[in-house]
């Protein structure tokens, strides 16, 4: 009886994991139905666990979270969760989302930080930046990950440098072959200072 229980917990777990994961994952059928209506926004985020982070034992990224902020609606918010917390590579992995066009505010994140071996805390806050996409846009908005160099860990943005976009660009319409009609936009997102 425990067997089964434990496996009907584990595939509750990965059903909704994959539900909530694929929402607004970018699919033909979706890029079809909303390519004029809603935007595309491509990113990239490392999920991994950095060790020696900013005096800690480590650190690890474990969501950020986007809400819009030109609309009278609350409840439109982006958020990126750590797909696989415990096996997470120390690489960025690319993400392509389709979202209501708007401005998006960096409005939480949440840092799980390992001070040794038996005690983890997380550190949790709102950042500062924007990004802006209009309705049919392809947009680029950067790499997130954690930066280390200062007292604590914080989210920051990394990207591609403008003379490999093109590359970029080249595989992102290689793997979404349905998308090879529209020009594919640079434009990060904005920020002047990250964390608290």
């Amino acid at each position: 009886m425990n067997r089964l229980k434990g496996l009907l917990i584990i595939i509750f777990v990965l059903f909704t994991s994959k539900a909530f994961a694929d929402y607004d994952r970018l699919t033909r059928e979706n890029y079809e139905e909303y390519k004029n209506e809603k935007a595309v926004v491509l990113y990239g985020v490392n999920w991994g666990r950095k060790w020696g982070c900013a005096g800690f034992d480590n650190a690890q990224l474990r969501y950020l979270t986007f809400s819009r902020i030109d609309s009278a609606s609350n409840n439109e918010d982006i958020v990126l969760n750590n797909p696989a917390k415990l096996f997470s590579e120390n690489s960025s992995g690319s993400y392509a989302i389709i979202v209501n066009p708007g401005e998006y505010a960096l409005t939480g994140y949440d840092i799980k930080i390992g001070k040794s071996s038996t005690g983890v805390s997380h550190i949790k806050g709102k950042g500062e930046g924007t990004f802006k996409v209009n309705a049919g846009e392809i947009v680029y908005i950067g790499d997130f990950g954690l930066d280390c160099a200062g007292g604590e860990p914080i989210p920051w943005r990394y990207y591609i440098q403008k003379d490999e976009f093109d590359s970029y660009v080249a595989g992102f319409k290689e793997k979404y072959k349905f998308i090879d009609d529209k020009q594919v936009i640079y434009r990060l997102f904005q920020t002047n200072k990250f964390g608290q």
